[in-house]
């Protein structure tokens, strides 16, 4: 009897049954970002520590995104020619080579330029392959929100150390082994993918269609609320600095972020099982609400107590708005196109994150360090994740 309560538990919370393809999805996910997320609260915080300033990581991240804006459609047409898994698998590679460039950067100025080059390579294949293949092989059985859901809890879960024992390899040994050993799991976090033969049926994808589709007038809800994702670069390029130079300890900071994970993880299930029981809209307005507020009121932060409790009301809340409404897009996508569908997703994320950016480097430019300026920002970006209400 207890053995049977905790199935149906279970089954009511996580995707018992996904398809192969997502399984596979699910571990290649998990592995890749416990390495990325033993890294990526910390690479502003390098580029600050070995002498960038504000503005120049804002700048970094602009030529990033700012590339990677312009060849994401050629991306989505490798993608589309060689298959969703190949286009993951070929994007790994060229995030082994970021980190490595990032460790070469104190040394000769031009590993600067391969980081943002093999930096906007990696997600002009990784980004379109995974959402196509999430959104082809997810379920559209009113269990999409519960897929999306179990994929952010092993995320999350496989997260939570990340940050700690990128802090803990860095207290010991320093970013050059971090990056080393980022890189090995990197390259182990293609395996999942290699175990089934990908089928696949080989298509053209047209550049210039692209982009007539990101600004069509019956897309432009979709388009803004996509644009909201600019919040994301704030979270991702300013938040960890400011965190570093409010806590100056990078054990510190992992411990905080992996702390802030560890209380969203399980709340990433439950949001899962609203969406598909409680109505997706609902779910995002509630969430959309809370990110806002999480931001705006970030400036009142004084202290280390203070960013855990911002930091893990802010993933919450992300989680509430962002299982929905991704889980809208892939229902979409299926009846619209999967790697249209993808691809429009990503164009218009870029073009949210590479507008704050800009936004970001004018506010740091006339308001050092505005801090408080861009939290503000960051919060009406999210306000746009409510266009989806009208898609």
């Amino acid at each position: 009897m207890p053995h049977s309560i905790l199935t149906k538990l279970f089954a009511q919370y996580f995707a018992i049954r996904p398809a192969t393809q997502v399984r596979e999805l699910f571990l290649s996910r998990a592995i890749l970002d416990f390495a990325s997320s033993a890294v990526l609260i910390f690479e502003p915080i390098y580029l600050y520590t070995i002498g960038f300033s504000l503005q120049r990581i804002l700048l970094f991240y602009i030529a990033v995104y700012g590339l990677y804006f312009v060849i994401i459609p050629l991306g989505g047409k490798i993608t589309r020619a060689k298959g969703y898994e190949h286009g993951i698998i070929y994007s790994t590679p060229f995030l082994v080579i970021y980190y490595l460039s990032l460790f070469g950067i104190p040394y000769s100025p031009i590993f600067t330029g391969t980081a943002i080059v093999s930096y906007a390579l990696f997600k002009a294949l990784f980004w379109p392959g995974y959402h196509a293949d999430f959104a082809r092989f997810g379920s559209g059985k009113g269990t999409q929100g519960r897929e999306l859901g179990t994929l952010v809890f092993l995320v999350s879960a496989s997260s939570i150390l990340g940050p700690v024992v990128g802090g803990t390899i860095l207290l010991f040994f320093g970013f050059p082994v971090l990056f080393v050993v980022v890189s090995v799991l990197i390259l182990a976090s293609t395996i999942p993918l290699l175990l089934t033969p990908e089928v696949f049926e080989p298509r053209e994808l047209s550049y210039l269609d692209a982009w007539k589709r990101l600004f069509k007038k019956e897309h432009r809800p979709r388009l803004l609320c996509f644009m909201g994702f600019g919040e994301e670069l704030i979270a991702q390029a300013v938040w960890p600095v400011f965190i570093f130079v409010m806590v100056r300890e990078f054990f510190n900071v992992g411990a905080i972020v992996s702390a802030a994970t560890m209380a969203t993880a399980v709340m990433a299930v439950a949001i899962g099982r609203l969406t598909d029981t409680r109505g997706r809209h609902r779910m995002l307005g509630v969430g959309t609400f809370f990110t806002a507020l999480s931001w705006f009121v970030r400036p009142a932060v004084a202290s280390p107590l203070g960013v855990l409790g911002f930091d893990a009301l802010y993933r919450s809340a992300r989680n509430a708005l962002g299982i929905p409404m991704i889980a809208l897009h892939y229902e979409w996508a299926r009846s619209y196109s999967v790697t249209k569908g993808a691809l429009f997703l990503e164009m218009a994320v870029v073009a949210g994150k590479l507008s704050a950016a800009i936004l970001c480097l004018i506010i740091v430019t006339f308001f050092d360090p505005g801090w408080t300026q861009m939290f503000i920002l960051a919060g009406l970006y999210s306000l746009l994740y409510l266009a989806h209400l009208r898609a």
